[in-house]
Formats: C-alpha cells, sequence, structure tokens
C-alpha cells in the first residue's frame, strides 16, 4: 500500500521513501512513480552495523523533508534530526504505546485502530487504508478448467491472527454433510503457520479441497482476483483489512469473521457475510448458506461502491497530505 501512497503524493508534491531493511520486493519497486526518490540503505535485520543509519540520516539532512512519516515501531530511534516533525501510522491493534510521544501526530489506518488506541491513552487521526481500485481487474475469466467454486484467502499463514486453521475445521465440518464438497479453498500466502496447516489438513483427510498456493506477486492478484467464487477472511484481529478491500473491488463476494476492523469495509454487514469469529460452526453453515443460495449481485455492486467511495488510495494519499500542512503551517 505505501508504494501507491507515495506515487499519488509525488503526482504534487516533493517525495521520498527511506527504506532501511533489505527485505525488498523488486516488483514491488518497479511500480513506485519515478517521481519518487527511493533511497534503500540495506540494512540487515538485526545487525549492529551503524552506517545503514549514519546513511540514513545523512540522507535526510540533504532531502531537507518537511515531514517524516514512519509505519513501524522503533523508527523514531534511529531519526536523529529531531528539528524535522514526525508523524507515525498505527497498522494493527496491540501495538506497543512506548514512543508514541515522539510524534507530532499518531494515524490510525481503522476506527477500530483508533478506538484500540485511544485505549492505549492515544489520540490518533483515522485515516483508512486504501487501495488502487484502477488497477485491480473485475473482468472475470476462466482459469480453472474444473466444475467446483474456488474459494480464496489471501493473507500470511499466521493463524493466531489470521484464523486459516479455522476454516479448514469448518471445511472438514462441511465435508460430512455432502458426498463431495463443491468447492476448493485455496490460500495464497506463506508464513510459520504453513506446516501446522498442512498437517492439519492431512489429519482430517481434506487435501483434494485445499490449496497452498504460496506467494503471489501483487499485479498476479490484482489481474486474478476476480476469478474466484468467495473470498473468506477468518482473522481472530485486524486493525483494517486490505486483502478483504481489494476481494470487494475484485467484485468477489466476501465473508469475514466479524471482528471491527474488516467489518469497516462492508459497512458493518451491510455489504457482506459475516460469522461469528473463531466459530467453526458459524463459519460452515455461512458457507453452507453460499453453496446452496448463492450470493446477490447487486450486493457485490454496492460492496464496491462504498468500499470506493471511502478506500479508494487516492483519498488515503490526500488525507495525510492535508494533515502534513496543518503541522508544517502552524
Amino acid at each position: 500500500m505505501l508504494p501507491d501512497i507515495v506515487s499519488e503524493q509525488s503526482r504534487q508534491h516533493d517525495v521520498a521513501l527511506f527504506i532501511v531493511n533489505d527485505r525488498i520486493e523488486s516488483f514491488i519497486l518497479s511500480k513506485i512513480n519515478p517521481q519518487v526518490k527511493v533511497y534503500l540503505l540495506n540494512r540487515h535485520e538485526g545487525s549492529k552495523n551503524p552506517w545503514p543509519l549514519i546513511k540514513l540520516n545523512l540522507l535526510l539532512a540533504k532531502f531537507r523533508p518537511d515531514i517524516i512519516h514512519t509505519h513501524a515501531y522503533r523508527q523514531s530511534k534511529i531519526v536523529w534530526t529531531k528539528w524535522i516533525p514526525m508523524v507515525r501510522t498505527i497498522h494493527n491493534v496491540h501495538n506497543n504505546p512506548e514512543e508514541y510521544h515522539k510524534y507530532k501526530k499518531l494515524f490510525s489506518i481503522s476506527q477500530t485502530v483508533a478506538d484500540w488506541t485511544k485505549n492505549q491513552g492515544w489520540d490518533s487521526i483515522v485515516v483508512d487504508n486504501g487501495i488502487p481500485f484502477d488497477r485491480i481487474n473485475t473482468e472475470k475469466k476462466s482459469i480453472f478448467h474444473d466444475d467446483r467454486l474456488h474459494f480464496v484467502q489471501v493473507s500470511r499463514l499466521y493463524t493466531r491472527q489470521k484464523g486459516q486453521d479455522i476454516v479448514i475445521k469448518a471445511i472438514s465440518k462441511l465435508k460430512e454433510e455432502y458426498e463431495r464438497l463443491p468447492f476448493v479453498m485455496h490460500f495464497i500466502g506463506e508464513g510459520d503457520s504453513y506446516q501446522e496447516l498442512l498437517d492439519l489438513v492431512e489429519k482430517l483427510n481434506i487435501q483434494s479441497y485445499v490449496r497452498f498456493e504460496g506467494n503471489k506477486r501483487q499485479d498476479w492478484i490484482y489481474n486474478n482476483l476476480c476469478n474466484f467464487d468467495l473470498f473468506i477472511q477468518p482473522s481472530n484481529y485486524e486493525g483494517f483489512g486490505l486483502t478483504a478491500a481489494e476481494a470487494v473491488a475484485a467484485k468477489v463476494p466476501i465473508l469475514i469473521s466479524n471482528i471491527d476492523g474488516p467489518r469497516e469495509i462492508i459497512n458493518n454487514g451491510e455489504y457482506g457475510m459475516m460469522f461469528e469469529v473463531g466459530d467453526i460452526d458459524n463459519l460452515a453453515s455461512q458457507i453452507d448458506c453460499f453453496l446452496k443460495n448463492g450470493y446477490a449481485k447487486d450486493l457485490v455492486e454496492k460492496a464496491y461502491s462504498y468500499a470506493k467511495k471511502y478506500y479508494d488510495v487516492s483519498i488515503t494519499a490526500q488525507k495525510y497530505v492535508e494533515e502534513y500542512k496543518t503541522i508544517v503551517e502552524c
């Protein structure tokens, strides 16, 4: 999302992106507007070498920004030019607030995150996450050559937060009621829970109904997400739900756990289906309902219109700029 935001902002402003660590995907870099100055510091995570941080501060002094905008914990500690005002975006609940006092303003990616941050004792301004609606394909084409429906989750494989095990157990439950399940569940992403999930699928003997696709490039997702029949996001907690918003932008029906972050994307359930978070039986029941009754096309269109109104990346980028001005001009 960040490359999309800075690309939008660079249309009217001078923007630089400083990437401190060396965990970089070349494709994501390639989509950044050439007007954005990109600095790669190539620090290895956990390194004690001070040079990348020295270089960061030398480059900041040379660029002379009006605002420094950070997006992660402890970044305030590596910026030594304290006379430049800093702001921070908080991307999830359960964040450590110990350095919030160092920032001129705090931003939250959703009302859910803002409420959580408020309970920690800190005010923040909601600037909703945004996605590039104009780059997400909505024209469905056949990429699966069988007679089954195809469901998908796009997320890091991390069961504690993302809840992939809940979907797998719900599929197992449905298998008891169907002679042959009429769908396949695709998990796109990698993560620490991969082996745990693979073992669970084998234990429940549902290998025919689950596919682990590994990571896919963002352009593949944006081009092909629309070809799936249902997007399932069973998270136990989320600050927002960016991939759910992308599914809505691809005009795919979505089924999410009824947690606050993703609920905002479908206006508290008005434009999508929900199940009780962590409830395997309830999820299985919702999937069964979808299989038997389908999904109203006009609801998909309404979800798309609602999300585009509030979550297009151009809106996100402009809101940030407006907030920067209140700091610079005061």
